[in-house]
């Protein structure tokens, strides 16, 4: 049997790409042409501070425990009103109490409960709850503005233009190839089995 070698030679074709960019120039004598103005604009400020007109701690006196008299009134009525209405409350809750026979309450359990009552609360808190309140008059920014202007006289002289069109080549550099060779490498061989 006679042994054999594939010889393989190829190429990858190539394409070509040859631009030309375009131009445009155009040409004008700006200097001639064109006639330009200008005013400024001015601005004048004048401005005023904020002013503090009144600052008002009725409400941190009152969170202290010392409130003004015309403040204290209607909350000293309230409390009051709020005390009488629970002592009220509470005497008709005893005499409820004592009027259910079957319930085997006596005096004697409705005066301890009134004598000896649940311990105070006790609460630690920061005064004054609410900030005193201040008002005070805005300050102001007055301005006067003049605006300013720009006029333009332009000539009616042309313009020309030089222009260079834009073009793209594109071609085959190198075509694509492949060979193919059976080259021989030995003689004959005999196989034994």
């Amino acid at each position: 049997m006679l042994i054999y070698n594939l010889d393989i030679q190829f190429a990858f074709g190539r394409i070509g790409v040859d631009t030309y960019k375009g131009s445009v120039d155009p040409k004008m004598n700006i200097h001639e042409g064109v006639d330009i103005n200008t005013r400024l604009p001015e601005i004048a400020l004048s401005r005023s501070l904020p002013v503090i007109e009144d600052i008002d701690a009725s409400h941190c006196w009152a969170d202290m425990g010392q409130p003004k008299l015309f403040s204290a009134i209607p909350m000293w009525y309230n409390e009051a009103k709020q005390y009488a209405l629970e002592y009220i409350g509470s005497k008709a809750a005893g005499g409820d109490a004592l009027g259910a026979i079957e319930k085997g309450i006596s005096i004697g359990d409705i005066v301890e409960s009134e004598s000896f009552s649940d311990a105070p609360e006790v609460n630690v808190k920061a005064v004054p709850k609410t900030p005193p309140k201040i008002t005070f008059k805005m300050g102001k920014v007055n301005t006067n503005f003049i605006q300013g202007s720009v006029k333009v006289n332009s000539s009616d002289k042309t313009v020309t233009i030089d222009y260079e069109r834009a073009n793209v080549n594109i071609f085959l550099e190198q075509n694509p190839y492949i060979n193919v060779k059976a080259v021989p490498t030995g003689k004959n061989i005999d196989k034994i089995a």
